[in-house]
């Protein structure tokens, strides 16, 4: 995928500095005290990064490289040394599995069956987010609301992570754009209705374009490549304050979810 350099505010500019010149991910993750403190600084990113979508992502841990950078790689590319043999195995367990969901959705007729079926994208991107399998796929959502849940969902700790990462503009429910050798799928468009973590995730899925079990550089398929800014937030209720609330697991992830109750199946094979 294509790096991009972000437009940053003063104050991010100052805490990352010059993006041209160093990563974002190079540094500690700017420390903010509130939700309505995030919106606001995810408001000035959208304004100045207007070539760009703006999309988020929860993490309980900020994950770095060796190299001290944080990285964001799909979970079929994960792990310091990933043989070929290893990788091209990861895509044999994929695409059996894919084949499997098709075979699921259309003998229980579930409404979309067909574009399952012929889609393996659409295939892929239920797996990944329903962690049935390693997949080419990353988690993203539109929400911080959202995101900021998740950052916070059984966590230990005090405190977590929401990453801002800019995205080429959606053409479709599923978009691709050469430019940037990107993916994006709107899992709320490709999604049968009892689906339901989708709708309550308002989740998306991005991948290279031209998935494949080889690479020139597997650098190019971190999403640091994307990363505009990262926050640190507080694991603790003054972070939502008297105005927001975060997201229960139990709607983040619904027990009374039949698409889960079938990818529980796959993964369990």
């Amino acid at each position: 995928m294509r790096r991009i350099t972000p437009v940053l505010t003063p104050e991010l500019f100052y805490h990352f500095g010059n993006p041209k010149e160093k990563r974002v991910g190079e540094s500690a993750a700017y420390k903010i005290a509130t939700f309505r403190e995030l919106v606001e600084h995810a408001a000035r990113l959208s304004f100045m990064n207007k070539d760009y979508l703006l999309f988020y992502r929860g993490q309980t841990t900020d994950y770095r490289n060796k190299a001290g950078v944080s990285s964001f790689y799909p979970t079929i590319y994960r792990g310091d040394y990933l043989p070929q043999a290893e990788l091209a195995n990861r895509f044999r367990v994929l695409k059996e599995k894919g084949k499997r969901l098709a075979e699921l959705f259309e003998a229980g007729k579930i409404e979309g069956y067909k574009e399952v079926r012929k889609r393996k994208n659409v295939q892929w991107s239920i797996l990944q987010h329903y962690e049935v399998c390693p997949t080419p796929f990353l988690d993203f959502t539109h929400s911080l609301r959202v995101a900021s849940s998740f950052a916070l969902s059984n966590n230990t700790t005090d405190r977590g992570f929401v990453y801002i990462f800019a995205l080429p503009y959606l053409t479709n429910r599923i978009s691709v754009n050469s430019e940037h050798d990107l993916v994006n799928i709107r899992l709320l468009s490709i999604s049968p209705p009892t689906a339901l973590r989708p709708y309550f995730q308002e989740g998306y899925l991005v991948s290279t374009d031209g998935i494949t079990d080889s690479y020139d550089a597997k650098s190019e398929l971190d999403f640091n490549n994307r990363l505009v800014a990262k926050f640190e937030i507080p694991n603790d209720a003054s972070f939502w304050g008297h105005d927001f609330n975060g997201i229960p697991d139990n709607l983040l992830y619904p027990d009374d979810d039949p698409v889960f109750k079938l990818c529980k199946e796959i993964k369990d094979l």
